[in-house]
């Protein structure tokens, strides 16, 4: 991680930056499996208008990353979701920053005691992320992707604990 990387709330002007970051339809639907590539804004609007804590991640004031929960149960967990990095800032600690920022705003904002994310078994890249970060799998939901083959939807979990 960089300390060059900051975070803030998601702001209407950096709909039009996120919607460009997914590449392909792949790349999307990891994201945002409801979309239809390309995204557009008014998709992306929609689910910040539907999610928690839209958060993007800033660096040299340029968006990087974006995520939300789309689920929160104040005392117990937050799941993560549209996790997305732009392609040309992958590989360099974006993401990692951007899922340890949501984990503070959930034990912070909310008192959780665990925090959730969903990976496509396709998503490699983010399944060794998640790991790397200390998520376990806890379940494997069949799900079919926009061709109607089977994909596995792999759940997993992460304890937290406050720091004093």
């Amino acid at each position: 991680m960089s300390n060059a990387y900051l975070h803030r709330a998601v702001e209407t002007n950096d709909l039009e930056i996120i919607s460009k970051f997914p590449q392909d339809e792949f790349e999307l639907y990891f994201m945002y499996p409801k979309a239809i590539f390309p995204l557009s804004i008014n998709q992306l609007q929609i689910s910040v208008d539907n999610r928690f804590d839209s958060t993007v991640i800033l660096m040299e004031n340029k968006v990087v990353g974006f995520t939300n929960f789309y689920e929160v149960k104040t005392d117990h967990y937050c799941s993560i979701g549209n996790v997305i990095v732009d392609p040309f800032f992958r590989g360099k600690g974006v993401g990692a920053y951007l899922i340890n920022v949501m984990e503070g705003i959930a034990l912070q904002k909310y008192n959780v005691k665990e925090i959730y994310i969903s990976c496509f078994n396709s998503n490699v890249t983010g399944l060794l992320l998640y790991n790397k970060l200390g998520f376990v799998p806890y379940e494997i939901e069949k799900r079919f992707d926009r061709k109607s083959f089977p994909i596995a939807l792999i759940k997993m979990k992460k304890e937290l604990q406050k720091t004093m």
